[in-house]
């Protein structure tokens, strides 16, 4: 089911102070897909998935599921689930129990609870621990009991609010895998919240970047690591480096800026409209920098500052003529020889590597 979130706006008021926890929200989701709300703490993030939840209503705006407004809709009326960061097992209750409590609460067969129960039990892995209480298994499969009893409802929407942040790292990797899976198989309109960039990155088919209760940008895993559209989202995502600089000339298919400090032309691109003197910031993400020769686009030398070896990768830091460094991260070094500190270093990058935005 399609979701569109329109203008939407929520301020908390505080001694007679207002604070606009989100503001002019607007986002259209499609049947299906996965959409993660990605942001530093206090950006707003949460407070959204609580509006679309009926859990938090909003100062102004609409929430539209399925071509119907469900703003004022109590949550219990919008046929939407959520999984909470806490997974709210009832403890006297086992595996089984808890999957079904909902579908009793809705007055279903005691023969559709289940078939509706076995069929998700199945599809989450429980087979075989219905009749284990809380206590009695992992965290990561109370964390797949939470899911099920979340899927079991056959919502049109599903939210995720922070879910594997209890689990250690290993077990969250193989949690979001399996909760993009199970997504996926049931093609499920899903938003999920982290503050996760590993988590936001590998299971969106699209993400939401917040920040100070506004949408900073909407794209793909791939457009927001790649192409970025202001400092704030290149700065947040990953690791960056970012060389200032002055529009020096407009090609067809590539931009030339000049960096005073350096006194170095560089060539990049960006699907904005730019014109000549603009203030920008190329965007250069250390990976792609590296010291092979074959491309000669870009070019730029210092001296070597310090670096870490990690087997199959070298991160660099090179102090540039202007005192600031520069952040390499090079792959493909089995046959090169470990860099030597305070010796003078050039390294290359493309222009495809090269992003273009404004100041």
């Amino acid at each position: 089911m399609s979701l569109n979130l329109k203008n939407l706006k929520k301020i908390f008021k505080s001694d007679g102070v207002e604070n606009i926890a989100v503001d002019n929200f607007n986002l259209d989701i499609k049947e299906g897909q996965l959409v993660t709300f990605l942001g530093p703490s206090g950006c707003g993030k949460t407070t959204t998935l609580r509006m679309v939840s009926g859990f938090e209503n909003p100062s102004a705006g609409n929430i539209i599921l399925d071509e119907k407004d469900i703003t004022n809709d109590p949550p219990n009326k919008r046929d939407i689930s959520m999984m909470f960061q806490s997974y709210a097992l009832f403890p006297h209750m086992n595996v089984r129990e808890n999957i079904e409590f909902g579908l009793k609460l809705k007055k279903f067969s005691k023969k559709r609870i289940k078939e509706k129960a076995d069929k998700i039990i199945e599809l989450t892995g429980l087979s075989g621990m219905e009749k284990r209480r809380p206590d009695q298994i992992s965290g990561g499969q109370q964390q797949r009991v939470a899911l099920a009893r979340s899927l079991v409802m056959e919502p049109k929407v599903l939210l995720f609010d922070e879910p594997l942040s209890n689990l250690d790292a290993k077990l969250r990797e193989s949690m979001r895998l399996e909760i993009r899976r199970i997504q996926k198989e049931l093609n499920i309109t899903s938003i999920y919240v982290t503050h996760d960039q590993i988590e936001a990155m590998s299971i969106s088919d699209l993400i939401v970047i917040m920040d100070k209760g506004k949408i900073m940008q909407i794209g793909s895993p791939y457009e927001i690591y790649s192409k970025p559209q202001n400092k704030f989202v290149a700065d947040f995502i990953g690791n960056v480096n970012f060389l200032e600089g002055k529009i020096s000339y407009i090609g067809e298919d590539y931009i030339k800026v000049f960096n005073k400090e350096l006194n170095e032309e560089f060539i990049g691109y960006s699907d904005k409209e730019l014109k000549k003197d603009d203030e920008v910031y190329i965007v250069l993400r250390p990976e792609g920098i590296n010291t092979k020769k074959e491309n000669r686009e870009n070019y730029i030398s210092g001296i070597i500052d310090k670096y870490v070896f990690l087997g199959s990768n070298i991160e660099l830091d090179i102090r540039l003529k202007n005192g600031k460094l520069l952040h390499v991260n090079e792959y493909n070094i089995i046959e090169k020889e470990l860099p030597v500190i305070g010796k003078n270093l050039e390294v290359y990058f493309s222009k495809k590597n090269s992003w273009i935005i404004k100041k």
